[in-house]
């Protein structure tokens, strides 16, 4: 799925720029664009006068108020991340007028364009590594940050797309009952692993964190699961099913859960709510939900008879 393209850092209004690099303490002297994300802002790799690189996304309100809330947002989790969490560091938060821009660490290692065997394991290792830690006393429960989880249970209201949901969602609106509860715990979790939100070298480093929340410690590995499917593998879609389904088989049964319960919210979300600012969203949810019809199909199988409610 290929996004519109960020904004330049270059065509950042000037203000901005300067007041970045006087909170980094240096002046910025060269800097490299980078792209993919779904914000239409700019985000940059930055080379400081004293050798420093960094990493700086921005924004502007006036173009996508919901991207400048998240990195206000995730300003302040990183603030509060344990140091021995798999996370950048924040540097520097920037507000002038209608911009905001964060500049953080810069994370070794590359996010690639599909899943591969090395880059699942090395980022399971972090997840796991985030979810040892308790979560910091100012994050809210994960169930304050996940939305539209009844997604399932609604297309059954308004209406099943096709042959494919009007065949499985009842089944899977019964899985997905009382995610509020079984989501809950004290684990600290990212709640957005995807893989353009890691850069996976020998190890992996989890990146944008402004969903980050206290949860069940399993729901990272959860988010991994789906979006192995849902971005996919190098060796194909069988190959991600495959290696989904092997990771799901190690954690408890509300981790499938999980996975039925991001279709059901990436469907609802691409039947209901257009993106005026990135339309091609709308298509990458639509895409998401049906990439992971197979592993659904599969998980409501095994989950049927144990999970109370259950058709």
């Amino acid at each position: 799925m290929t996004f519109t393209p960020r904004a330049a850092w270059a065509d950042t209004p000037h203000p901005v720029r300067a007041a970045v690099a006087g909170a980094l303490g240096a002046p910025i002297t060269a800097h490299t664009d980078l792209h993919g994300g779904m914000s239409p802002g700019p985000a940059a790799g930055l080379r400081l006068a004293d050798g420093r690189q960094v990493f700086v996304k921005a924004v502007s309100a006036d173009v996508r108020a919901h991207n400048h809330a998240m990195i206000r947002q995730e300003s302040t989790i990183l603030d509060v991340l344990p140091p021995s969490v798999p996370a950048p560091r924040r540097l520097a938060t920037v507000e002038h007028g209608p911009w905001i821009a964060l500049a953080t660490t810069w994370a070794a290692g590359a996010t690639p364009g599909a899943w591969t065997d090395t880059a699942i394991a090395a980022v399971a290792v972090a997840c796991r590594t985030a979810s040892a830690h308790p979560a910091p006393p100012a994050l809210p429960p994960a169930a304050q940050r996940i939305t539209d989880f009844d997604g399932w249970t609604r297309l059954l209201k308004t209406g099943t797309a096709d042959d494919w949901e009007t065949t499985h969602a009842e089944h899977a609106a019964g899985v997905v009952a009382g995610w509020q509860d079984w989501t809950a715990g004290s684990a600290l979790v990212h709640r957005d692993i995807r893989l353009d939100n890691t850069a996976v070298g020998t190890s992996a480093v989890l990146l944008d964190w402004a969903y980050a929340a206290a949860g069940a410690p399993w729901i990272d590995l959860a988010q991994l699961a789906a979006d192995i499917v849902a971005t996919g593998h190098t060796l194909g879609p069988a190959a991600a099913t495959d290696r989904a389904y092997r990771l799901l088989r190690t954690l408890p049964p509300e981790a499938s859960r999980f996975v039925v319960g991001l279709t059901g919210m990436w469907s609802i979300r691409a039947a209901t709510i257009p993106d005026t600012v990135m339309p091609e969203i709308s298509q990458w949810r639509r895409a998401r939900a049906a990439a992971l019809r197979p592993l659904v199909s599969r998980l409501i199988s095994d989950l049927r008879g144990r999970t109370p409610g259950d058709p």
